[in-house]
């Protein structure tokens, strides 16, 4: 079974999720956005073996935790090639926000650069790679197609979309990715978002006021 904790964490309420394989105990953690203590914590708790950390995009929200996250577990990071900038520029992004630079590392760089169409893996469950690009110019969705469920990052919401007004941000191209990535996906299908509650793809077809 692939057992999900969501951790809501910073003052952005962003949901980082730990995701864990109960037949092996195996963990990843998906979008560290701060909080690190806290995800440490949950981690201990779950008795899990942590072997990776995984980014649906590099906004500072989704990434500020993950510095001491590799400190603590000397794991792979998985995220894309094309968000560099923003990844090196957490602490300045942060200080912008008005926030403590200090508590903001920057980002490390991932040792596993992913594009549309491969697969990562948590113990045997698999995701395939999404490219769902719009709200972030590198942004990834992380589909497990035998569990039902994807992690949309701040692509899709319960019946809203990730804001587009961000450096880098398209809502035209979001529009389309969602509608060629996404709403593809099967109805019953839990979409589990970077923020909110979580939502199904038959939910979204149906009610998100952008497809409807």
């Amino acid at each position: 079974m692939l057992e999900i904790q969501t951790l809501q964490v910073t003052a952005f309420e962003q949901n980082c999720r730990i995701l864990i394989d109960t037949a092996s105990s195996e963990g990843v953690v998906v979008d560290p956005g701060g909080d690190s203590e806290s995800i440490i914590s949950a981690i201990e708790e779950a008795g899990c073996t942590i072997s990776g950390v995984w980014l649906t995009h590099s906004h500072l929200d989704h990434c500020g935790a993950v510095a001491p996250l590799l400190a603590r577990y000397p794991v792979s990071l998985v995220g894309t090639e094309g968000e560099r900038e923003m990844r090196r520029s957490v602490c300045v992004i942060a200080s912008m926000y008005g926030l403590d630079s200090e508590e903001w590392p920057n980002c490390p760089e991932p040792d596993r650069y992913v594009i549309d169409g491969d697969e990562v893996f948590v113990g045997k469950h698999r995701a395939k790679v999404l490219f769902t690009p719009g709200h972030s110019p590198g942004h990834i969705s992380f589909y497990f197609g035998d569990d039902g469920i994807v992690l949309a990052g701040d692509a899709l919401f319960r019946e809203s979309i990730g804001r587009t007004d961000l450096p880098g941000g398209d809502q035209e191209q979001l529009l389309g990715s969602i509608r060629e990535k996404l709403l593809t996906l099967p109805d019953d299908t839990r979409v589990l978002s970077g923020h909110g509650p979580e939502t199904t793809i038959g939910h979204e077809r149906l009610y998100n006021p952008f497809f409807t």
